[in-house]
């Protein structure tokens, strides 16, 4: 390549002898990158992993008969198929996934917890502390098949429910889900 001439040393008898095909670029040069190299498509498909895992950040004092929990602190959502807003996971992928709760019921509760795929009730958990002042944590875990779209979330059951579901640094009432096959 041709060094940078000045204006100053254009005068200069021995610099204008310089051929002009060296101060010039080529007008038929490309870029590298500007159709003159293949770039490599970037893939654009869904990512494989589907996992989320939320708590409840404060305690749910009494909620009613068919009430959805929401736990709506997330720490994990993997492909954004969990709402904190609702408590609802929208099954993203079709697949098998396993589904876990775990609800930390207070002194003299008593009532069962659901949790649902779309309005069919896949697997209960019952507290019955009526009689004694204790807290205690019940937990539930179903693995189902799903399909993209459907709905999966924890409620509380028809039956006669009473007492406060708490969550705090001492124990959280949990929703955790992730897909095991596709």
């Amino acid at each position: 390549m041709a060094d940078v001439v000045t204006s100053a040393a254009m005068n200069d008898s021995k610099m204008s002898k310089i051929p002009k095909k060296d101060i010039a670029f080529k007008k038929d040069s490309k870029r590298l990158l500007d159709g003159g190299i293949p770039t490599t498509p970037v893939p654009t498909r869904m990512p494989t992993t589907t996992a989320f895992y939320a708590y409840m950040s404060q305690h749910e004092p009494s909620p009613s008969a068919h009430h959805t929990l929401i736990f709506d602190t997330v720490v994990t959502n993997e492909n954004n198929g969990y709402h904190p807003f609702s408590g609802i996971f929208m099954v993203p992928v079709n697949g098998i996934y396993v589904f876990t709760f775990s609800i930390r019921v207070d002194c003299h509760s008593n009532g069962p917890y659901e949790i649902v795929k779309n309005a069919d009730v896949v697997g209960v958990v019952n507290s019955d502390l009526q009689q004694v002042c204790l807290q205690d944590h019940l937990a539930g875990t179903v693995v189902i098949t799903v399909k993209k779209g459907d709905d999966v979330f924890v409620r509380t059951h028809t039956g006669t429910r009473h007492g406060m579901i708490v969550s705090d640094s001492n124990g959280r009432s949990s929703f955790a889900g992730w897909m095991i096959s596709s």
